[in-house]
C-alpha cells in the first residue's frame, strides 16, 4: 500500500498545509481518506484525479475534513462518471449528500453513477481494501479507520481524544496516522498532544507513527522529539509526503 499525504493541517488556514486528506493506494485501487480544504488540488498535484477514486471515507462532519467532499461529487457528476463510487462514513454523511443534491434546486439533482454507501462504524471489503471502523471520542458520530490490503494495515482515527478504543483499533498496525492538534502538556477529551499520541503508539505496538493535523502554531520538532524519546518510531506528515507500507 502507498499513503500519500494530501493535507496535513487542521481547521486554521495554513500556507504550508492543506486540510485533512490522505490518498491510500493499492495497485489500481484508490481511497480518499477525508476531503479537507485543498484536497482536490492536492490530488491532481499528486498525479491523480477524482476519476481515479474507488471511494471516499469520511471520519466525521467537521469542515476541515469534509469541505471538498461535495466538490468531488460534483466533479464526477459533471464528467458523467459511470462507475460506482464508494462513500464510507458515519450516518450523518447522508445529510450532507442529500443537502448537496437538493440545495437550491426545484428537484433533487440526479447522478450518472451509483453511490455505494457504507455506513460506519462497520466492516466490509471494498475493492482490494478491508475497511474496519469504530467510534472514537471527538464529536458525535466520529469514526476511526483501520484499512488492510494483503498483510499490511494502516490506521487513521481522524480527530480523536485519548482512548482505549483508539489503541485497540491501532493494534500492531504497520502505519498509524495520529492527529497532533495540541501542544505538549495540553489535555483534551477531543484531541491529542504529542504525549497522548506517543502513548497510543506504544500501547498499540504499531511499527511507525506519523503525526499530522498540525495547527499553524505547532512545534513540530518538539512533538517529534517527545514521541521519539518515548521509543516510538515517529515522523511528521507534510503535504506531498509518501509512505510505502
Amino acid at each position: 500500500m502507498i499513503l500519500t499525504v494530501l493535507g496535513s493541517g487542521g481547521i486554521s488556514p495554513d500556507p504550508q498545509r492543506g486540510g485533512a486528506a490522505y490518498l491510500l493506494s493499492d495497485k489500481e485501487c484508490h481511497l480518499l481518506l477525508d476531503a479537507g480544504p485543498g484536497s482536490s488540488r492536492a490530488l491532481v498535484k499528486a498525479g491523480y484525479s477524482p476519476a481515479d477514486l474507488f471511494g471516499i471515507c469520511i471520519t466525521h462532519r467537521h469542515p476541515d475534513h469534509t469541505s471538498e467532499f461535495r466538490l468531488i461529487i460534483d466533479q464526477e457528476r459533471s464528467r458523467r462518471r459511470s462507475e460506482p463510487l464508494l462513500l464510507a462514513g458515519p450516518e450523518i454523511l447522508d445529510d450532507l449528500i442529500n443537502f448537496h443534491l437538493t440545495w437550491g434546486r426545484d428537484k433533487p439533482a440526479s447522478l450518472s453513477f451509483q453511490i455505494d454507501r457504507l455506513v460506519l462504524p462497520g466492516k466490509r471489503q471494498a475493492g482490494s481494501f478491508l475497511i474496519e471502523s469504530v467510534a472514537v471520542p471527538h464529536v458525535s458520530q466520529s469514526v476511526g479507520l483501520r484499512i488492510t490490503a494483503g498483510n499490511q494495515t494502516i490506521v487513521y482515527p481522524g480527530d480523536c481524544g485519548p482512548s482505549e478504543k483508539v489503541v485497540l483499533l491501532a493494534k500492531a498496525a504497520d502505519l498509524l496516522i495520529l492527529e497532533c492538534t495540541l501542544a505538549s502538556g495540553q489535555n483534551s477529551r477531543h484531541h491529542l498532544s504529542p504525549e497522548d499520541a506517543g502513548q497510543i503508539a506504544l500501547q498499540s505496538g504499531c511499527k511507525k507513527l506519523v503525526l499530522s493535523h498540525f495547527p499553524p502554531t505547532a512545534d513540530v520538532e518538539n512533538a517529534l522529539a517527545i514521541c521519539n524519546k518515548m521509543g516510538v518510531v515517529t515522523e511528521a506528515a507534510y503535504d506531498g509526503a509518501i509512505y510505502r507500507v
